[in-house]
């Protein structure tokens, strides 16, 4: 069983999907905005879809960066069913399993975060914030990601792209993670624990009428 539950916003960049032998036989894709609700009706609605009887060998889920409460719906939920089901997790990076979905293991995935800031995901590297100014003449050949390409893609970084990056830097058409994209991530890693990459503390805002008082 595969889940992603990194992507936020409208764009369907959230899945669930069952793989046999390698193939594809069920997923569901979902945008980000309110796909929490939505993660075990649709595994329920999978299962019953293609009939399995038997448990999934594995859970492979992945962990971010990305919506803090995508994250936490999609891997507290993976973690549950692979306990009751007694199989092993495997974690994925959204950058592991973006590289492998558009076949391009070098490439550097850089992804859109909050205020000005931008993850940064290179092959074989820790994933780490920056602001995007902090991104001036990195000579990265090869880049992807949906902070540098689409409709959400930072106009600052596509129009100063000789400022930020080389001049010879690629940029790859951007897609969400597929499900065997993240499969192929998955391939020869350790089973682990479920762990949110929460790169940026989560944001706590007060409620839009104020605190409650205090009990007297």
């Amino acid at each position: 069983m595969i889940i992603n539950g990194a992507g936020a916003g409208s764009g369907q960049s959230n899945l669930i999907a069952l793989i046999e032998k390698g193939e594809v036989v069920a997923s569901m894709s979902m945008a980000g905005r309110g796909a929490s609700e939505r993660f075990a009706p649709g595994i329920k609605a999978l299962l019953e879809q293609v009939h399995w009887k038997n448990a999934p060998d594995k859970v492979i889920a992945v962990t971010g960066p990305g919506s803090f409460t995508g994250l936490r719906a999609s891997l507290s939920l993976a973690s549950g069913l692979a306990r009751g089901w007694n199989c092993p997790t495997i974690a994925v990076r959204l950058g592991e399993a973006l590289r492998m979905t558009m076949h391009s293991p070098e490439a550097v995935i850089i992804c859109l975060a909050r205020r000005g800031r931008v993850f940064i995901d290179p092959p074989g590297q820790d994933a780490f914030a920056v602001q995007i100014d902090e991104l001036c003449n990195v000579n990265w050949p090869l880049i992807a990601g949906d902070a540098v390409w689409g409709e959400d893609a930072l106009k600052e970084l596509i129009e100063k792209k000789g400022h930020f990056f080389s001049e010879n830097t690629k940029i790859l058409p951007y897609a969400a993670p597929d499900a065997l994209g993240i499969y192929r991530a998955a391939q020869n890693r350790t089973p682990s624990a479920l762990e949110p990459l929460y790169i940026d503390p989560p944001e706590a805002r007060l409620p839009s009428q104020g605190l409650r008082p205090l009990p007297v």
